[in-house]
């Protein structure tokens, strides 16, 4: 009994560290949002849902990007395959993958990618410490900023950053939702597979 107790315990603390090294909370309880897909700390969650394949998961929004410059929805029309990383400011995780994804961003502009950030906890242009990030990491591809539009939308639906999530020029979800950062390999083998998808 007392084995199994132990046992049980190193699996929990194992997985909290998994949890730690891979992604952050939002500090927000988990909501059951029938629509959305949630997966555990770097892994994806399928939405196995005949409608998932033409689901437009962040609806109709206006914002900002973190230059000030407005934007909406039809920011995904410019591309046939947008990545949208969800991240924070307080995430370790979400930073250490950054500068991945601005190489991703600049080597896949000529093929029909887009990168997208979406800050999560920035609701204001021309935040300091946002764009230190960014010019840090080289991140270098549009941020938008957390408008209430998106607050009350995909924000309310997001538990962890990062957390991940593909549209096509529609603005319909590609794919799975994906939870926790990767390198830039795993990110690659991602977008090449879901970019011929909705290329075909």
């Amino acid at each position: 009994m007392m084995k199994r107790k132990r046992a049980k315990a190193i699996t929990i603390l194992t997985l909290s560290l998994a949890l730690l090294l891979t992604a952050c909370g939002s500090g927000k309880e988990e909501k059951a949002d029938a629509g959305s897909s949630k997966s555990s700390e770097g892994s994806k969650a399928s939405d196995t849902s005949p409608s998932s394949a033409s689901k437009k998961i962040f609806g109709t929004f206006e914002s900002e990007t973190l230059e000030g410059e407005a934007v909406s929805d039809e920011i995904f029309s410019r591309a046939d395959l947008t990545m949208v990383n969800i991240w924070g400011t307080f995430c370790g995780p979400c930073i250490r993958e950054m500068p991945d994804l601005g190489e991703l961003s600049r080597e896949y502009a000529d093929k029909g990618v887009q990168i997208v950030g979406l800050v999560s906890d920035v609701g204001k242009a021309k935040d300091e410490k946002a764009e230190e990030i960014v010019s840090t990491t080289k991140a270098d591809y549009t941020h938008i900023i957390a408008s209430q539009d998106l607050m009350t939308g995909i924000l309310g639906s997001v538990n962890v950053v990062p957390t991940t999530i593909f549209v096509d020029k529609e603005g319909n979800q590609a794919g799975d939702v994906y939870s926790g950062a990767r390198d830039k390999d795993e990110w690659a083998g991602i977008i090449d597979e879901l970019l011929n998808g909705v290329q075909q």
